[in-house]
């Protein structure tokens, strides 16, 4: 092989793990929470699978009443994807699941 030819197959493989890195990190984290549950979700907290904690109530001073439902960003700013998803409802029940906020476009809460 030609070093102009190899030159070029490195540049190549170099751009394909920017590409796949940077399509990782411009992901849209965009979900619609959907409430199919008989109490108001008051509280919606969520943290990368990385992280052991919960930061932050991702519906700030709103709350998704019953039947309704909020697009929430769930962009953390280090790229993640994968997140621990709790929901805290209004009689002090609690949901939590895992959820790929870049592939999924919407997260609902059914039952109680």
């Amino acid at each position: 092989m030609s070093s102009n030819l190899l030159r070029g197959f490195a540049v190549a493989i170099a751009a394909i793990a920017v590409a796949t890195a940077s399509s990782a990190a411009a992901a849209n984290r965009h979900v619609l929470v959907v409430n199919e549950t008989n109490h108001t979700l008051t509280n919606l907290y969520a943290s990368s699978v990385n992280d052991s904690r919960f930061h932050g109530d991702w519906l700030g001073r709103s709350v998704i009443h019953p039947g309704e439902s909020l697009v929430v960003n769930f962009d953390d700013g280090g790229g993640a994807c994968m997140m621990d998803v709790k929901g805290v409802f209004s009689d002090e029940t609690t949901v939590t699941d895992r959820y790929n906020v870049c592939v999924g476009a919407e997260l609902t809460f059914t039952g109680n």
